[in-house]
């Protein structure tokens, strides 16, 4: 059938379409609904941009930012967020947008604080053994770092994507929002619960390198004692050059299994550690 576009109904049915599928889109797509998407789009991002793994600088920011956006379009639906004042005043929308920034950077930097850890450890040992003056290039951080502390951080990255680590993170993203709901505000209690894992991390870091700072320690106690008893000897030049690195990769090697435990132990109370972080927060 052969419509003519001067006909009324024709028009009238083209307006109308259009008229009806403007209403169904409007009430679709409504400043509540892009309010929400946004502030949650934000406190994902803050958490994948300072995570471990997920927010590693070797990641291009494309693909960080594409894998925040996919995580929001599948969680927002089920975020509700309703508060008139921020659909009408720009500044306090910023400093909603700053809050689910705040929120998410705390979260992502306490996940990442496990690899801290690694690192001490490999910075202890890499000192100890006489490697830290050998640097290689490392795309994580762009810029250099210990050989020891690279080969750390692999280990430590390999253990922990074994046990599901990145899995936590994103079950506690995705519990954030219920525990911190959008628009909720943050309590101050959250920096305390956060400097109080960064003394915890801290103290296993040093736990990780204990065998070696003991060994090395023993070792040059050892090298003066003789040295003061026989100076002419001069055995730290002569001996310890060489018995120094040697011991300390055997001791390096036989660290291995409780450096897996130590991680495996902060891999797995990692979730915990979030949630406790998120209940300070909130406050409750």
């Amino acid at each position: 059938m052969y419509y003519d576009p001067t006909d009324e109904l024709y028009e009238w049915n083209i307006f109308g379409f259009f008229e009806v599928c403007s209403v169904n889109f409007d009430s679709l797509i409504n400043i509540e609904t892009i309010v929400s998407f946004l502030l949650v789009l934000f406190r994902i991002a803050g958490i994948l941009f300072v995570a471990p793994l997920l927010g590693n600088r070797a990641i291009p920011a494309q693909v960080q930012m594409f894998l925040a956006i996919t995580i929001c379009i599948l969680i927002s639906p089920s975020v509700h967020f309703h508060d008139p004042l921020a659909y009408t005043s720009d500044w306090y929308l910023m400093t909603l947008i700053l809050q689910e920034v705040t929120i998410g950077v705390m979260i992502g930097f306490a996940a990442a604080i496990l690899f801290a850890v690694v690192q001490i450890a490999g910075e202890i040992f890499g000192m100890k053994v006489g490697f830290s003056i050998a640097q290689i290039i490392d795309p994580s951080n762009e810029g250099s770092s210990g050989v020891l502390t690279s080969l750390y951080v692999l280990l430590g990255g390999l253990i922990f994507i074994q046990l599901n680590g990145h899995h936590v993170i994103i079950q506690a993203l995705i519990q954030s929002f219920r525990l911190i709901p959008l628009g909720s505000g943050i309590e101050l209690a959250g920096a305390s619960v956060l400097s109080g894992f960064l003394v915890k991390i801290l103290a296993l870091g040093i736990k990780i390198a204990a065998p070696l700072i003991i060994v090395m320690t023993l070792l040059y106690l050892a090298f003066g004692f003789i040295t003061k008893l026989s100076p002419q000897m001069n055995i730290y030049f002569n001996v310890g050059f060489i018995l120094g690195p040697v011991l300390g990769l055997f001791v390096l090697m036989l660290s291995f299994p409780l450096f897996r435990i130590l991680v495996t132990r902060l891999t797995e109370g990692l979730e915990g550690d979030l949630v406790q972080l998120m209940k300070a927060l909130k406050g409750a």
